[in-house]
């Protein structure tokens, strides 16, 4: 089930998916926890199973349409069974944007690649990313 997540309720278990997404760096999981907890455009919606939340997306809606990807991880035991493609789908499902985007390194540049993302290389990004990714939504 995809869901909006208040962080304060599942904190352990968000934070824990957090940290897979910023490389396993503890101190930048609590930094973007912290985010998602403060600011009212960053928005936090998970994949559950069986009871636990096995994959998050963190993103922000602008004024033109682009939905900007902040966050997306899976558990590690539970990667490689479409929760990450099927949470980006229902994203875009739900949301209708009329692009997303999102700033990553090698790894997810090519899980975003494989799901349909054009991918530009950069050395200047912010947060250490290495790539730019974009998916331009048909009407």
């Amino acid at each position: 089930m995809f869901k909006n997540i208040k962080p304060d309720s599942a904190r352990e278990e968000v934070l824990e998916l957090l940290t897979y997404a910023v490389l396993d760096h503890p101190e930048r999981g609590e930094a973007a926890l912290r985010a998602y907890q403060a600011l009212d455009e960053w928005k936090l919606f998970g994949v559950e199973d069986e009871g636990l939340i096995v994959g998050v997306v963190g993103f922000e809606e602008r004024e033109d349409g682009t939905i900007v990807l902040h966050h997306l991880a899976v558990l590690p035991e539970n990667r490689h069974r479409g929760y990450g493609r099927g949470m980006l789908l229902t994203l875009i499902k739900e949301r209708s944007p009329k692009r997303l985007m999102v700033d990553t390194d090698a790894e997810g540049a090519d899980f975003f690649r494989n799901v349909g993302f054009a991918v530009y290389g950069s050395e200047d990004l912010p947060d250490g990313g290495q790539f730019h990714c974009v998916y331009e939504i048909d009407e």
